[in-house]
Order: C-alpha cells, then sequence, then structure tokens
C-alpha cells in the first residue's frame, strides 16, 4: 500500500473539501468480500467494480445488509458495478451495538443455490458438518486410557469435564496463541495433526487441534460432545433468515449432561471453563447431528462471573495527598479481554499500560511497587496491585478537606454524553463490581458532614449501592460500593430507551463523585 500525504494551501475551518480514490484488488477472489458503502465520512458516490470468476456451477450472488438492496449493471470488460450516491456518514456512540451491524455494507460471494429454505438450509449444514467433522473426533486407545486417568476419582459430571478442560489447557501447548513464543516459521515446520490421537502424542496443537481433543476424551469418558457452529455478536447479530454459512463457525463444544447440553472453548486459552468468549455468549448456535441438527442457546454468564473486585488501604495527608496499597481483581470477561491484550506484552509493557490507564484519569498518580498476576492461568483472576500517590487529590479550604470516597471512580467520565442518540444500546455482556476502600485521615482531622452517595436501582436489571462509614475510634473512614448490571440478559437496548439509561447512569456518576468534609478540630489547628 503506498501512501502520499500533502499539505493544502489557505485551508481553514470551514472549507469544503472535494477528493476521491481508487483501489485496485488485483487477482483477488470476491469470495465472501464486504464492501463497504458507509463510512466514518459522508460519500457523494462510491462505485464497486468485480469481474465474476466463471466457476463451474456457480453464479456471483450478494446480500445487502443495513439498506436497500444494491443490484449490479453490466460494464465494461467483464464487469459488474453497482453504485450508491449520497451516503451519510457513520458517527461512533458509546456503547453502541458493532459497526457492519448498524452501516450499510454488502457481502459478496458465490453460490449453486437460486433461492434457499433457511430452515432446510441449516438443517442440512448441521448434518453436513457433522459428517465432515466425524473423523477429528475419533477415539483411539492412546485417547480413552488419558481419558479415563484423568478423570480417575472425579465423583461428578462437572469434576470429570473440569479436569479434561483443564488438561486440554495446560499440557497441551497452543501454538495458535500469540503468547506461544513460536514465530511464523517454527509453526509452519510443525506437522498437522490429523486427529486427536495425534494432538495428544505431541502435546500440542492449535485451537481447533485442542478444542477436537477436548472432545474426543469427553467422547472417551462417556459423554456425548459434539462440534458447534456459532456466531459472533462481536461482529454482527445473527439471523437465521439469511442462510449462509458465513455468518457461523465451529468455534466451541457442546457436551450433553443430562437433558441439557454444555459449552467449552479449551482452544482459547484465557476463557475459563463454565464460560465462552462474550461474542459466543447470548447466541443462537447449531449444535450438529448426524440426524437431527439442533438450534440451542447459549446463556449469558450472570454479572456475577464478570466482577471488577477492587480494595484499597489508603492514607490521606493534611496537604490532600492520598497515598497507600491497591489490589483489583478482574474476573470473568474482563480476565478474558485483560489478558488477550497484554499476554504477549514484556513485563514492563504491562507496567507502562496499567500506569498510563491509571493517569488518564489522575494525571498527577504516582504508581510503584507494581505487580501483575495470572496472566497465564484462566482458572484465576487478573490482578493487578500497586502502591499509589496522589497529589491534590482531596481539595483544602481553610479547616476543611473535601474528599471523593469513591477513589476508582475519580476522573471518569459520564457513560453517555450526548442528549440525542441513533443507534441502539449495546453492552458486550453483563458485569459486576465490588469496591472497599479505607482511608485513614490526617490527625485531628473527622467527618464534618454525615451525608452519604444514595443507593438506587433494583434487583432486576442492575443496583448500585454505596455505603460511608466511620471506624469506632474516628481515625478512619470506609467506603464500599457495590453494583452490578445486565442482569437476566438485558445489555442490548433501543433507542427509545436511551434518556433512561442516560439519566440511570448519570446518576450513578453524580453519586461516585460524591464528596465529603473532613473538618480539622480547633485543637489541631491551634497545634498547627
Amino acid at each position: 500500500m503506498k501512501v502520499k500525504s500533502f499539505a493544502m494551501p489557505a485551508l481553514e475551518a470551514g472549507c469544503i473539501i472535494e477528493y476521491r480514490w481508487r483501489e485496485v484488488r488485483v487477482n483477488q477472489s470476491a469470495n465472501y468480500v464486504r464492501l463497504e458503502f458507509q463510512r466514518d465520512i459522508p460519500v457523494h458516490r462510491i462505485t464497486y467494480f468485480v469481474k465474476p470468476y466463471p466457476f463451474p456451477g456457480m453464479a456471483m450472488s450478494s446480500i445487502t445488509m443495513h439498506g436497500n438492496a444494491t443490484t449490479f449493471t453490466k460494464a465494461k470488460e467483464g464487469f459488474y458495478s453497482t453504485t450508491r450516491v449520497n451516503v451519510p456518514a457513520i458517527h461512533e456512540e458509546s456503547r453502541m451495538p458493532p459497526e457492519d451491524q448498524v452501516k450499510a455494507w454488502m457481502l459478496l460471494y458465490y453460490t449453486m443455490y437460486e433461492k434457499i429454505d433457511p430452515e432446510k438450509y441449516w438443517f442440512d449444514l448441521g448434518k453436513r458438518v457433522y459428517q465432515n467433522t466425524k473423523s477429528l473426533l475419533k477415539v483411539n486407545d492412546d485417547v480413552r486410557q488419558a481419558a479415563a486417568s484423568i478423570t480417575e476419582g472425579a465423583k461428578t459430571d462437572d469434576e470429570k469435564l473440569e479436569r479434561l478442560f483443564n488438561f486440554c489447557r495446560t499440557k497441551i501447548k497452543n501454538i495458535s496463541d500469540d503468547a506461544s513464543g513460536m514465530t511464523a516459521d517454527q509453526r509452519s515446520k510443525l506437522k498437522e495433526n490429523k486427529s486427536p490421537a495425534d494432538t495428544l502424542k505431541r502435546q500440542s496443537g492449535n485451537a481447533a487441534d485442542i478444542d477436537l481433543l477436548f472432545a474426543a476424551l469427553a467422547t472417551a469418558a462417556g459423554y456425548d460432545a459434539r462440534i458447534v457452529l456459532a456466531p459472533n455478536r462481536g461482529d454482527l447479530f445473527f439471523d437465521r433468515a439469511i442462510p449462509n454459512s458465513y455468518f457461523l463457525d465451529p468455534s466451541n463444544i457442546a457436551v450433553r449432561i443430562g437433558d441439557q447440553w454444555k459449552f467449552y472453548n479449551p482452544g482459547f486459552n484465557h476463557v475459563p471453563v463454565g464460560m465462552l468468549r462474550w461474542q459466543e455468549e447470548g447466541t443462537q448456535a447449531l449444535v450438529t447431528d448426524p440426524k437431527q441438527p439442533a438450534w440451542t442457546n447459549i446463556p449469558l454468564s450472570p454479572p456475577e462471573k464478570s466482577l471488577i473486585k477492587r480494595t484499597a488501604r489508603l492514607r490521606l495527608s493534611e496537604d490532600g495527598t492520598l497515598e497507600g496499597d491497591v489490589e483489583i481483581n478482574y474476573s470473568g470477561h474482563f480476565a478474558i479481554d485483560k489478558k488477550e491484550e497484554s499476554d504477549d506484552d514484556t513485563a514492563n509493557q504491562r507496567e507502562e499500560a496499567l500506569k498510563d490507564e491509571i493517569k488518564a484519569k489522575m494525571s498527577t498518580a504516582e504508581l510503584s511497587g507494581i505487580r501483575i498476576e495470572n496472566i497465564s492461568d484462566s482458572s484465576r483472576p487478573l490482578v493487578h496491585a500497586y502502591h499509589i500517590r496522589i497529589p491534590g487529590y482531596a481539595q483544602r479550604t481553610g479547616k476543611r478537606l473535601f474528599l471523593q470516597p469513591a477513589v476508582f471512580q475519580r476522573g471518569a467520565a459520564p457513560l453517555f454524553s450526548a442528549s440525542v442518540r441513533k443507534y441502539s444500546i449495546y453492552f458486550h455482556y453483563p458485569w459486576s463490581e465490588s469496591d472497599e476502600v479505607l482511608i485513614d485521615l490526617p490527625p485531628g482531622y473527622s467527618l464534618d458532614n454525615a451525608d452519604a452517595p444514595a443507593s438506587f436501582g433494583s434487583s432486576e436489571i442492575s443496583e448500585y449501592k454505596p455505603a460511608i462509614s466511620v471506624t469506632t475510634d474516628g481515625r478512619s473512614i470506609i467506603y464500599k460500593r457495590q453494583f452490578f448490571f445486565g442482569r437476566g440478559g438485558n445489555i442490548l437496548f433501543p433507542v427509545t430507551a436511551y434518556a433512561q439509561l442516560k439519566t440511570y447512569f448519570d446518576q450513578l456518576h453524580k453519586q461516585d463523585s460524591h464528596a465529603i468534609t473532613l473538618k480539622q478540630s480547633v485543637a489541631a489547628a491551634s497545634s498547627n
């Protein structure tokens, strides 16, 4: 890709710039290519030219997403073209659905079908994938012996499957993982695993190999294990009315326990047992079967599964400096995302990223003694611990100090700032927060006012419960904050709910910003 940059003479705010560009993709297949019509800039006119490849028995087809269907017309030299004009820009909004869920685009692909009944298509796909992948789940004596050894002594189904899961996660090297330490050249020289037995013998494999080994071990242990085709709601919301396998991936393994399917993904390193990536939870998935493939719902993990637990033991100085020790534990989807983001970073890079994160909200903060734990252990929360010093945290006026006890929310902006909105409100997953902050007061200071931030919400979708207390000796205050959102799977809201949601989170931000007053005693002031 070649790029040229240049300066425009006499350019001022308010000028209108007209520009155009042309992209040519030579010898690139147009099968399952997304053609963007809508971008982050307004488009006066956009035209795509495509030369269909003459696949025997197949024809080029397209699906237009989020807008009127766009047709192709014959152009010169065997090309076909499609055009749109006056396309408005798409502007990012806080907590909006995936961009491809709201903007206009086209999926280009080849097919041998003209008209397809969606339900029949998915039914046939589920049977076909089962037959095509049956050999990949083959169980031999080595796999049987391994399954028996791993599950020996386990009493419940969940315990047996968790042992198999942990074996695949910890004993098989995942060469797909960017933190594996392997180069692309080293990966290319590895032999391909053609069966679960190969993966078991070599003790290494890609993410798919590890998932298949888990399924084979579960089968050997007497369970019904299947490959599951699931959509990715982090990219696009799945619609069963559009019959195309492009929108589903063989992304995890389902194991039947009693009359229910439970889902596992040992091939993705940071997903703990009992959860999937948030992009797959809360979706409809197709469980493959030789006779009767079935749609099933992958449940959303409740708020308690994705918890941020924050604790701090701090000391406030008379000049307003706040200093002490902090520990933050991330579990569930918080941990998955953060571990995946930093698992291939160096220790120094992780520390610098943490400093930048804290200083973005509190610019005067000074961090030392940083400790980051459990990056590679999916069974334990990610831990960020550090010593922090924040000069000027509390504001001093005469004999009083004004202190925001919600230390972890200091400097956070309101979640929703716009007064109006165009797109739905979309939270990736339910979550919860638990804070406990103990602050030792400066000698001679005591709480001047007894007001505290107010609780609100309900246990149905969300609840906010803060509390402030004083230790019996009056030398310290204890601030506690409990919050959760998304219970009952409530993570997607229509635009009509925006005013109510904005009011709710504005109130949350206001209560988090609540300040208490500390007053210096007359004796202490005289002594000073």
